[in-house]
């Protein structure tokens, strides 16, 4: 409709420019909202319009008392204490470890089903660590977390995207420590803007909003507006950086998986959000897929080379990034922190 009315009326520059606005949202929207609403759909369950049951790792009270309590205990103590409740946790929520179990199945098809017990349970005590180190981080100044950082791969990835001057869309998945990821990026003055859904607890969505604003890190909430797509490409012409998880799925058929890609994930179909690729594409930004993972005693940091969307088909794109992530979950199994079957 809007084509039809400017290509027939004399209309001034000024309202053309309106339109070319409104159309360019317009597409931007379709593509970002309907192409991520396959994790939406994880997330909160929409199908069945339940809630799921949440593992105690993944509730307000946890996250409230680990930011509150680690200030007052030490990194050794806070470690083990967690690490404890993380093992009553596995025990107790048999859901939660049992798609972690068939998740780390789909990795090592091969393993023994004791080690990849071992290994389900050891991904829970290293995501209470994670927890314990998202309190810590909180108040940190940069030179302390540049501490924490003990390796640091691919930084001249980063410079290589930010210098073209058109933005970067850097994709992680459930990986390490994702949070610190971007706390890292803006605590080198580089503005990045965090793209998620509702938790489907307010509570938890608002400790983690005022914990990145407290380090420079903007939250968009896909879903709560319609003009959020349109403040992700201009974070883009401004040459910020726009963060988004990728790495959750819905596989099989009967399954709704609207624009997404389908990829080989670990030898079985997948479909991905479509929604990145289809923002790189249309704004011209690089993609950077990262990950930022516990590596000893301290945080490596793992930049890929950028990936530059040159045409429509980005299926090819998609795989060969998801295959990337492939790489750093296999090397990294009990830090892919996954708690719904993929």
């Amino acid at each position: 409709m809007v084509c039809c009315l400017t290509g027939n009326l004399q209309v001034s520059p000024k309202i053309k420019v309106y339109f070319w606005v409104y159309q360019r949202h317009c597409f931007l929207y379709d593509f970002v909202i309907k192409n991520t609403s396959v994790e939406v759909a994880i997330e909160s369950n929409q199908e069945t319009k339940s809630i799921p049951r949440r593992h105690f790792l993944a509730r307000p009270v946890v996250y409230k008392l680990g930011i509150w309590g680690i200030g007052y205990l030490p990194t050794w103590l806070s470690y083990w204490f967690v690490r404890r409740i993380a093992e009553i946790s596995y025990v107790f929520y048999k859901r939660a470890g049992e798609n972690v179990k068939k998740n780390l199945r789909r990795v090592f098809p091969d393993m023994h089903d004791r080690d990849i017990a071992s290994l389900a349970l050891n991904t829970f005590r290293n995501y209470s660590t994670y927890l314990v180190d998202y309190g810590r981080f909180k108040s940190i100044e940069k030179d302390s977390l540049l501490e924490a950082i003990k390796r640091f791969d691919g930084m001249e990835n980063l410079n290589t995207a930010l210098v073209r001057g058109k933005g970067v869309v850097l994709l992680t998945g459930h990986l390490g420590n994702w949070e610190l990821g971007a706390v890292f990026v803006g605590k080198h003055n580089i503005k990045i803007n965090v793209v998620t859904f509702r938790d489907g607890i307010e509570a938890i969505d608002d400790i983690r909003e005022r914990y990145r604003k407290q380090h420079n890190v903007n939250t968009v909430i896909l879903g709560d507006s319609p003009f959020a797509t349109l403040e992700l490409a201009n974070a883009l012409q401004r040459n910020e950086v726009v963060a988004m998880l990728v790495d959750r799925s819905r596989i099989g058929p009967g399954n709704d998986t609207g624009n997404s890609i389908g990829v080989n994930f670990f030898g079985k179909t997948a479909h991905f959000p479509g929604g990145p690729f289809a923002l790189a594409r249309v704004t011209g930004a690089a993609i950077l897929p990262a990950v930022i993972v516990k590596d000893g005693n301290g945080y490596r940091v793992i930049v890929e080379k950028p990936v530059i969307i040159e045409n429509e088909e980005t299926g090819q794109y998609a795989q060969d990034i998801i295959k990337l992530f492939e790489r750093r979950i296999r090397e990294y199994p009990d830090q892919w922190y996954n708690f719904v079957e993929i």
